[in-house]
């Protein structure tokens, strides 16, 4: 009985070292989360302020493209005045 007492307790003693042993690892890991999870909200922030930046540049973009098209458009309209003009006169082009 005593044996069997003594190897129940050294099986228990093994258990015992294996969890403390997991607990240790656990708290490592857990850290290692929590670094995670900083580092992560940082770079968050950064793509907050850039994506700000971003909406910015792209409205501006499209500002630009449209008077793009608008004065494509009124240059277009002005060469074909201009061809009238330089037709009824009799001038000739040089492109």
């Amino acid at each position: 009985m005593i044996d069997n007492l003594k190897k129940i307790k050294d099986l228990l003693e093994i258990v015992v070292n294996k969890v403390r042993g997991m607990e240790l690892q656990q708290g490592v890991m857990a850290e290692q989360i929590r670094t995670v999870k900083d580092q992560q909200s940082v770079m968050n922030e950064k793509l907050d302020v850039h994506t700000g930046s971003l909406m910015n540049i792209e409205g501006t973009l499209e500002g630009y493209a449209d008077m793009y098209k608008v004065n494509k458009e009124k240059n277009e309209e002005l060469e074909e005045r201009l061809e009238t003009i330089e037709d009824k006169v009799g001038i000739t082009k040089n492109n």
